[in-house]
């Protein structure tokens, strides 16, 4: 009996080892082949860009190519729920705005946890959002458009990049202060809301980093700033909390993997996409599509999920817009 439990104990011994083998020469060797990054919003918006000149810089470090597959729709969520029907070895990554995590997980079903389903590799930028109206519009502010919008309830229509995101937060929170009854159009992106109040066919939209193009150029009137502070691009306008509503951008976009991935790989992605958000090309790129490059490692980013759901949490409930979380974090 005690040899046979010996040889057991033995074999079980032999079998970790080579299993811890198994596992360290597979990181050692990874990646030996492409990193896919899926993004969960239609090509040519502000995550597209921004996760496309992170992927260039990153596969300069990794040594492989880092392909984006745009799987647009569900305001963000179906990209999500895609990247865990796929195998969790580090080769299928999703990018992401933490908003789709935190707020519209709170305000719909959806198929992952916030916080259980996932494992953040890095926050690597946030965008500068805003309310903009066609350049021949009327209203020269967002008061002039909020009055107009009360005297007229059902007139106006508003686009945004999908409903439960902070640009459609934002709205509500507008909406739900001064009781206007106003008509939500959301589009898988901001370049297609963008084109539908170029078009005349809504009367504002609540954009991401997109705006900053068309304000320039003259083809929208910036109105209202969604952000903490001003932006360093358009320094004239207000932002939301200056208008005395209680609401500021909570967006980071970030790049995230399935939450039993590889710890060893992980960290490999980690410290890649840490460097490669350091690289002048990448800044460039981003300054470029008007965004504002950050830095959330891992832990960190997954702190200020954390803290960011409580604080949505609180405003959903106090708006109204819920009165639980529709999917729970974990």
């Amino acid at each position: 009996m005690k040899k046979n439990s010996w040889f057991i104990a033995a074999l079980a011994a032999f079998f970790a080892v080579i299993s811890f083998m198994g596992a360290v020469g597979a990181c050692a060797a990874y990646p030996d082949r492409p990193v896919t990054i899926l993004v969960g919003f239609a090509p040519g918006g502000s995550m597209d860009l921004s996760a496309r000149a992170l992927a260039r810089s990153a596969e300069k470090i990794l040594g492989q190519p880092v392909l984006i597959e745009n799987k647009p729709g569900g305001t963000g969520t179906v990209a999500l729920a895609a990247l865990l029907s796929q195998n969790h070895d580090g080769y299928t990554l999703c990018g992401t705005p933490s908003s789709v995590l935190i707020r519209v997980s709170q305000q719909q079903q959806v198929p992952f946890k916030a916080f259980a389903s996932f494992r953040p590799i890095i926050g690597f930028t946030e965008p500068q959002l805003g309310i903009v109206v066609k350049n021949d519009a009327p209203w020269k502010t967002l008061q002039d458009l909020v009055a107009d919008a009360a005297k007229h309830p059902g007139k106006i229509k508003y686009a945004t990049t999908g409903v439960g995101s902070t640009t459609h937060a934002a709205v509500v929170e507008i909406a739900g202060k001064a009781r206007l009854q106003i008509t939500h159009v959301p589009y898988k992106g901001s370049m297609e809301a963008l084109t539908a109040v170029m078009g005349g066919h809504v009367e504002f939209a609540s954009l991401t980093s997109e705006l900053v193009g068309s304000v320039k150029s003259g083809q929208t009137r910036l109105l209202a700033v969604i952000s903490e502070k001003r932006s360093p691009k358009f320094r004239d306008v207000p932002t939301l909390k200056e208008l005395g509503y209680n609401f500021a951008n909570d967006a980071v976009f970030a790049v995230v993997a399935p939450s039993d991935i590889d710890p060893a790989i992980a960290k490999k992605l980690g410290e890649a996409f840490a460097a490669a958000a350091k690289n002048k090309e990448y800044l460039d790129a981003l300054d470029k599509i008007n965004m504002i490059p950050v830095y959330y490692d891992g832990k960190a980013f997954d702190a200020f999920l954390r803290y960011h759901w409580k604080v949505i949490n609180k405003h959903l409930k106090a708006t109204g817009a819920i009165k639980e979380a529709a999917t729970l974090p974990e």
